[in-house]
């Protein structure tokens, strides 16, 4: 692995399990054995590795989610992504959503990083949109948008209460909105 490798893996880890704002430049450079030279060589402010690890977690997301929604008939695709919940929600270290978390812990809106959590989470929205749409739905755009708060919002709760309750809620209830634009089209 290179040292740019091990900077953006150990700051992911670091970053996921403890948050942004609590670990320092210092601490990330020392636990990847590389110098702080380095690591500003490769990312010359903290800002810059933050949207670094975000980009770099956007792609493999992305694909699990759309590997998940990819099978099956137009139902099974529209609820595949909620399928995958409760084994997210039960893995271990599990702390919810990178980049739900960033955009909560970075305050300012013009933060770059929350520019990359922002794509992320309409490219999510964007992949309800398509599967709606190649499903019939009459209003696809609402049910992405109902099926993309729904995903997001059982993400948060599962952070607070019984996660394996939480993920059979969302598929029940993604099930049941489904179903229901599916009996409309």
């Amino acid at each position: 692995m290179t040292p740019r490798e091990r900077v953006l893996a150990t700051a992911s880890r670091l970053f996921y399990r403890e948050g942004i704002r609590a670990v320092g430049v210092d601490r990330i450079a020392a636990e990847a054995n590389v110098s702080k030279m380095t690591l500003y060589r490769h990312f010359p402010t903290k800002d810059d590795l933050v949207v670094a690890v975000l980009e770099a977690r956007d792609e493999p997301a992305q694909a699990m989610l759309g590997a998940a929604t990819a099978t099956g008939t137009a139902r099974d695709r529209l609820l595949g992504g909620f399928t995958l919940l409760e084994t997210w929600f039960t893995s271990r270290g599990f702390r919810g959503c990178p980049f739900m978390n960033a955009s909560l812990e970075l305050a300012d809106p013009g933060h770059p990083a929350r520019a990359v959590a922002e794509r992320h989470k309409t490219a999510t929205s964007d992949q309800f949109r398509v599967l709606a749409h190649d499903a019939g739905i009459a209003d696809p755009n609402s049910l992405a948008d109902q099926l993309a708060i729904l995903f997001d919002g059982a993400i948060a709760q599962a952070q607070m209460r019984d996660s394996r309750l939480v993920a059979r809620a969302a598929v029940a209830a993604a099930t049941t909105l489904v179903d229901a634009a599916l009996a409309r089209r």
